[in-house]
């Protein structure tokens, strides 16, 4: 038996195909933010692998999220520099890798070895996505060589050195714009207070905290970032 298709059949299998191999294209696509720390004089950017012998150049800003990036799906995210080998042939500088997530939207933070982009990253890939890191909420990344140890708000935490943690503090009782903080580290057996202060609260900003040693002093710092979240979420 012959079947016939009308023009009006073929057209909406043509558009169901279409839609098909879009939704495919997009659930390859990912979107990365990065964010370099601590912040360099100079702060270069860096290239990123994108798939084979494909790398784009990404900025690393220290005081801000970079732009958004679209790229296909990778297993891990590896950012480094093109060079030529000593044969004059072309080859890539690695500086730091971290294992990619299966989030669509990932922030990627380099915590810098060194004072220059060579002398390397730790990578560490963060969910990005509103309901894992939204408004109200804070990154706490421990990037010293000591515990820390806080409370904001009435939420409790504690990271060991190269761990993070995200929390969403309560706002205070009588301010709701605001939550009280209270950060402590470890010295020996003993919790030392660092730092107590009353942060901004709002469900249209998160906070990224780091702490770190002084390189020079090797004082104990503390580096804060907020990020206001688009309108539309």
């Amino acid at each position: 038996m012959t079947i016939f298709y009308t023009t009006p059949l073929l057209l909406f299998v043509a558009l169901v195909l279409s839609l098909l191999t879009c939704s495919a294209q997009n659930a390859d696509n990912v979107h990365l933010q990065f964010l370099s720390f601590p912040k360099a004089t100079a702060s270069e950017p860096v290239e990123l692998v994108i798939g084979k012998n494909k790398t784009i150049n990404v900025e690393i800003p220290s005081n801000e999220l970079s732009p958004t990036y679209k790229v296909n799906r990778q297993n891990q995210w590896t950012v480094g520099e093109s060079t030529t080998d000593e044969e004059g042939k072309p080859a890539f500088t690695v500086f730091g890798r971290g294992k990619a997530l299966t989030s669509t939207k990932q922030l990627i933070l380099l915590v810098r070895k060194g004072k220059k982009n060579s002398d390397g990253f730790d990578v560490l890939v963060i969910d990005n996505r509103i309901a894992h890191f939204g408004g109200g909420k804070f990154l706490f990344m421990n990037a010293a060589q000591v515990d820390i140890a806080g409370i904001v708000g009435t939420q409790k935490f504690a990271i060991q050195p190269s761990k993070h943690t995200i929390i969403k503090p309560e706002p205070d009782k009588k301010n709701k714009r605001v939550c009280h903080t209270l950060l402590y580290y470890r010295k020996g057996k003993e919790a030392k207070p660092f730092l107590s202060s009353k942060w901004p609260l709002s469900g249209d900003a998160r906070g990224l905290i780091f702490f770190y040693h002084d390189p020079r002093t090797k004082q104990l710092r503390l580096h804060s970032i907020r990020d206001f979240l688009p309108q539309n979420g």
